[in-house]
């Protein structure tokens, strides 16, 4: 195979392994790459036919014959063809897969890809908010599904990288999040990577039109469809190659942001290819491109504590800011010797893990002691009903159990732990000694407003004094 089909190949591979990436979330993520498009026996195909991928999963819990078969449906491609924008059209390829694992620490401050960092981030995140056209609703969310750039994810070595495939290709940052247009939603998602491999060829099936941009750099468009177990989802996507090595994929469909078997399709893609191209070509987005002085870098994610919110709503836009604002006042009021917050206090924003859940998580500072503040606010939770210190399942957990004449219940506790932090070089990392300090109030209407500090020896977490001063706000209440 010469240099140029294997550059092709590859190319459609990234096509679609960004858009299965960019929809995995989580810490560890294993994407797998298929090439959608398949060539027929016949080398003159006049009507586009169909390819498919059946797949059947046998957990060894169920039995075999109860696992449903999954089926992955695409159009083919049609050959020989022409794409406007391409000189020369070459015919597609087999199917074909791999797979690999992203086993490294996802960080927005690895030094293998200096042209990124936790600033460079909020400056793209912020771009990408600004350049979508001004009838499109970005769907209020949490900041992970808000269009804010992630973490780098990349392997930590070399070794068992996928066959053709470098470091720098696999080291990605994905946004992601719901649109509304005209009251159609649809779900975007970017990915961002850097790579030194040349612009490939147009592969049928793989694009439907090439553009070259005033710099020479390469926007790829796809307009296509999908089935999933015989659902149909329309997808849109552009894939820029700079000629800085920068290379963003803007992929958006038809349905919202959640996935799995409960995402809703609209019918209509809500960004049209000129949409996609405008994203894609912005130099805000060029890992070339410096970070605007004085943009501060985002702030720490938070995800609430796992419980069971049951049929409590979803936070929105209004609730957040309420609770933000209550959150402002009693910060003014807080007694001498509280710690200095690193941002302001106002931060809720919500859990990344629970759409029912406010949180945010702040750095603390007491003289030279540093400290972790994480807070959390729920609806829909049951009173806590108060241990038997006697019972012999009691482990001594919380240390206090207190009920107010209001009813409300106030439960202290502190914990010792050891901490193993991740590297990306394969080096075995020193653990560290810390303690935390929480505070949680369960109100009789369910709300749960949980406040703890981290902090590593021989730094000290906050009081409880202090803790309980702002778990006992009045008016953080879920309504």
């Amino acid at each position: 195979m010469s240099k140029e089909q294997t550059d092709s190949k590859r190319a459609e591979k990234w096509t679609f392994a960004l858009t299965v990436v960019s929809l995995i979330a989580g810490g560890t993520v294993v994407a797998g790459l298929v090439d959608r498009w398949s060539s027929s026996p016949s080398d003159d195909i006049s009507v586009a036919a169909s390819s498919s991928i059946t797949m059947t999963s046998t957990p060894d819990e169920i039995p075999a014959e109860d696992v449903p078969e999954f089926s992955y449906v695409t159009p083919s491609a049609v050959y020989p063809t022409t794409i406007p924008g391409c000189e020369k059209v070459e015919a597609p390829e087999e199917d074909s897969f791999f797979s690999y694992i992203l086993d490294g620490s996802d960080t927005y401050d690895d030094p293998r890809f200096p042209w990124f960092s936790s600033a460079k981030a909020a400056a793209m995140s912020e771009a990408v908010k600004q350049a979508l056209p001004k009838d499109v609703e970005l769907k209020f969310a949490s900041p992970g599904n808000s269009l804010q750039f992630g973490p780098i994810s990349a392997p930590s070595n070399t070794d068992g990288l996928p066959e053709g495939f470098s470091l720098e290709e696999l080291a990605s940052t994905t946004a992601s999040g719901t649109l509304i247009r005209d009251g159609k939603i649809g779900a975007l998602s970017l990915m961002l990577h850097s790579s030194s491999d040349p612009i490939p060829s147009c592969v049928a099936g793989s694009l439907v039109e090439r553009r070259v941009l005033a710099d020479q750099s390469v926007v790829d468009l796809q307009d296509t469809w999908s089935e999933t177990n015989g659902v149909r989802t329309l997808g849109r996507s552009a894939m820029l190659y700079g000629v800085d090595g920068t290379r963003i994929q803007a992929y958006v469909n038809d349905t919202n942001n959640d996935g799995g078997r409960n995402a809703e399709s609209s019918g209509v893609v809500p960004l049209t290819l000129d949409d996609l191209v405008t994203l894609v070509e912005m130099p805000q987005l060029r890992i070339t491109t410096p970070v605007p002085p004085g943009t501060a870098p985002l702030s720490p994610g938070c995800h609430g504590i796992p419980r069971d919110s049951g049929d409590v709503a979803e936070l929105d836009r209004a609730t957040i800011e309420r609770l933000n604002a209550v959150l402002e006042v009693r910060w003014r009021a807080v007694p001498p010797g509280f710690p200095i917050l690193d941002a302001g206090p106002g931060t809720l924003t919500v859990s990344e893990n629970d759409r029912s859940t406010a949180c945010q998580r702040l750095l603390t500072r007491t003289g030279d002691s540093e400290s972790t503040l994480n807070m959390t606010i729920t609806g829909g939770q049951p009173l806590p009903k108060e241990p038997n210190k006697y019972d012999p399942s009691y482990y001594g957990h919380p240390l206090e159990f207190v009920t107010r004449p209001d009813g409300s219940v106030i439960e202290r506790d502190e914990r010792d732990y050891s901490t193993v932090p991740m590297t990306n070089d394969g080096s075995k990392a020193e653990s560290t000694q810390e303690t935390s300090r929480s505070v949680v109030v369960s109100r009789p209407n369910g709300t749960q407003v949980s406040v703890s500090s981290s902090a590593a020896i021989p730094n000290v977490p906050m009081t409880f004094e202090q803790l309980e001063f702002l778990a006992t706000t009045e008016g953080l209440e879920i309504r």
